[in-house]
């Protein structure tokens, strides 16, 4: 069985705002408990409007960290991080590398997909492995165009 909890933690976890706030809402409102059977969330008549005012405020502060993929001096090499704003991961780069970025892009469509680690061995979807970070912004590691092999180069 899969619990109400359950499905917050991972709509918390996967950035799906809407989804998150809404189970909240049937939460703060008394209309599940979080060990109840994630079903129940089908059976509730929801406030849209008072979940769409949640999810405008960012109530949970979901999406606050965003992945940046920095293009760098090497042609078709990438470095990766994970950061609350662009700025913050340019400057980490050039303190990091000593390297003007060439190209950074919020590349946050890539938290879905699942990358190895060479440091580690793991394979992992980066949703997951952000979660293990502690503090922001954070150099995740370099990665060729088009490849799912992530190496640190320090």
């Amino acid at each position: 069985m899969v619990t109400v909890q359950e499905v917050l933690s991972l709509a918390i976890e996967i950035d799906m705002i809407g989804l998150a706030h809404r189970v909240f809402w049937a939460v703060s409102e008394g209309k599940v408990y979080a060990d109840d059977a994630s079903e129940k969330l089908d059976e509730i008549e929801y406030d849209e409007q008072a979940i769409s005012d949640m999810v405008e405020r960012n109530l949970l502060n979901i999406g606050k960290i965003k992945l940046y993929a920095v293009q760098t001096n090497q042609p078709g090499l990438f470095a990766f991080y994970y950061s609350e704003d662009v700025l913050d991961a340019y400057s980490l780069h050039q303190e990091m590398y000593r390297e003007k970025p060439r190209r950074l892009t919020n590349a946050s469509h890539l938290m879905g997909k699942s990358f190895d680690f060479n440091e580690t061995g793991k394979s992992e979807i980066l949703y997951v492995q952000r979660k293990e970070v502690v503090a922001f912004p954070f150099y995740l590691g370099h990665a060729w165009a088009g490849e799912r092999r992530v190496y640190r180069m320090y």
